[in-house]
């Protein structure tokens, strides 16, 4: 198979950023309104919690979790709207599993979020392995009304890297959940991936990248494991038995991944950015929210590097 020649225009960016994806899907930019609705999930139910979770369920922000569900989107609404001029919004359920709720409670917050004003559609944040057989009808439903996303916390499409992170799910359980979302629900389905695992190979990048290619996956985020505090990942730091790479080695890891990603799936994030800089112990440049993105998309510029470049139809 010959490799790709030609690739779309992204307005001057190397990779198919969501923005332009959803841009594409609404005729208009659209803004995400991220909620916090679920309380737990199945992982901390059984007293563990994966390595690199803290309290708040790995969300980017503490989120206000008191008010109303209504008065979360309406608020969040204001403040966005007047800030970027937005006037389309997707209310993004994002900390712990929206999908570990009762289902008759996860029904009725689609219901409240679908009625509000300027709302387009939802994404849901969850596990590959919490998906019961009622949700795959729910989310079909919701999704003949509107737009509806589901996010897995794949993280990996290795076994050995799952049980470092003590996810509590397998490979097999993630291929499954994304074979039933898009055949039973019709959803897009995304996935969120990290990179920065222990003796991380190129060669497992690219075989992550030539996975997802062949999967019905809408869209792609992309975290560096970073060490937050009061998790067990710090008490690896502490030890001396576990060292988040640097920004220049997770560039690298980056790059490769999207030269091999299907040009035709859309990259929400390229690296984690840590909201809250008094619980983030390394590495430092996860601090930073503009630079490791700057970094990269001039590596990718100075190589002349572009996602697709090594992809094989």
């Amino acid at each position: 198979m010959e490799p790709m020649q030609n690739f779309p225009n992204w307005k001057g960016q190397p990779y198919y950023p969501i923005s332009q994806f959803y841009r594409e899907r609404f005729g208009e930019k659209v803004y995400k309104i991220s909620v916090s609705t679920a309380e737990s999930c199945p992982v901390r139910k059984k007293e563990a919690v994966c390595i690199f979770c803290d309290e708040w369920g790995s969300a980017g922000s503490l989120l206000i979790q008191s008010d109303s569900l209504q008065t979360k989107i309406r608020l969040s609404r204001e403040r966005i709207a007047k800030r970027y001029k937005a006037d389309r919004f997707l209310v993004y359920f994002q900390p712990y599993t929206s999908t570990f709720e009762r289902l008759s409670t996860l029904e009725r917050q689609i219901e409240i979020s679908l009625a509000e004003e300027k709302v387009v559609g939802i994404v849901l944040g969850t596990r590959p392995d919490c998906l019961p057989k009622k949700i795959f009808p729910l989310l079909r439903r919701f999704h003949e009304q509107a737009y509806v996303s589901v996010e897995l916390g794949v993280q990996s499409f290795s076994n050995r890297q799952l049980t470092f992170l003590k996810r509590g799910h397998t490979v097999e359980k993630s291929l499954e959940a994304i074979q039933k979302l898009h055949e039973l629900s019709g959803v897009d389905v995304g996935i969120h991936l990290m990179m920065g695992l222990p003796d991380e190979s190129p060669q497992e990048i690219v075989e992550m990248a030539e996975t997802i290619n062949q999967l019905p996956i809408n869209n792609v985020k992309l975290h560096n494991l970073h060490v937050l505090s009061n998790t067990p990942l710090e008490e690896l730091y502490r030890a001396g038995k576990f060292s988040p790479v640097e920004l220049e080695e997770y560039a690298e890891k980056v790059i490769l991944f999207l030269e091999h990603l299907s040009p035709h799936i859309p990259v929400q994030r390229l690296a984690a950015v840590a909201s809250r800089w008094e619980e983030l112990v390394a590495p430092e440049w996860t601090k930073q929210r503009m630079r490791p993105v700057q970094y990269m998309l001039k590596q990718m510029a100075d190589r002349k590097s572009y996602q697709g470049l090594h992809y094989q139809k």
